[in-house]
């Protein structure tokens, strides 16, 4: 299953910081999964031995909740990006689509059920993540959407960012979703989500403004 030598073999632990060693095993656990990497085979990979990793976390919960703070950290800063540079509402949520798309194609997809299941609390600290800042993301494209004359002037934006964070417990909820059963990469459940959405909410220019993009990117 993992590679006979050291992921990070020039990973000197003389000169490690507490950011490398998250970044590092963030890595990890996104090309293999959570439940599979052990703390022994972590610190094999990273070069460094086990007393060292422990000198950082007390145990694998606290390494996998200091990785996901550090992922949505990330994640919040990158969406920050591509939503405020200029482009209608239109244009940020699909930049969005692609940016969420991207993370998801790199993600080992046992990650998320990992998470669930072992990690309770990290699971936790996702939920809290998309109540909060996911919502109020997609609640203000929704409105700078109306403003724009491309969404519905009827839409509630309240209702209808709330039925967004369904869909995308969809995504995100292996356990209980449906989608993942016929073996759907959650990377494509994400993209036909948004393309449901969007043609939702926008109205007549919209959705032709939505063709036209579509048409440019060959989409």
């Amino acid at each position: 299953m993992f590679p006979k030598g050291e992921m990070f073999p020039m990973f000197a632990a003389e000169f490690m910081e507490e950011k490398d060693l998250i970044e590092k095993a963030s890595d990890l656990f996104i090309v293999y999964g959570i439940k599979s990497m052990t703390m022994d085979e972590i610190a094999r990979q990273l070069g460094i031995s086990k007393k060292t990793l422990y000198q950082f976390v007390s145990n694998k919960n606290e390494l996998v909740d200091k990785v996901v703070t550090c992922k949505i950290d990330e994640e919040q800063h990158g969406v920050c990006q591509v939503v405020e540079p200029k482009g209608n509402a239109i244009d940020q949520l699909m930049e969005l689509t692609a940016f969420v798309r991207s993370n998801m194609r790199k993600m080992h997809p046992s990650v998320m059920f990992d998470l669930q299941r072992y990690h309770q609390e990290s699971w936790k600290r996702i939920q809290q993540h998309k109540e909060h800042f996911i919502y109020e993301t997609i609640k203000t494209n929704l409105e700078k959407g109306v403003k724009d004359g491309l969404y519905r002037d009827n839409l509630n934006p309240d209702i209808v960012a709330r039925f967004y964070l369904s869909m995308v417990n969809t995504v995100l909820n292996p356990i209980e979703s449906g989608f993942m059963d016929p073996g759907y990469e959650a990377s494509e459940v994400h993209e036909q989500m948004m393309r449901y959405h969007i043609r939702g909410i926008a109205n007549e220019k919209g959705r032709n403004y939505l063709k036209e993009k579509f048409k440019a990117n060959n989409i």
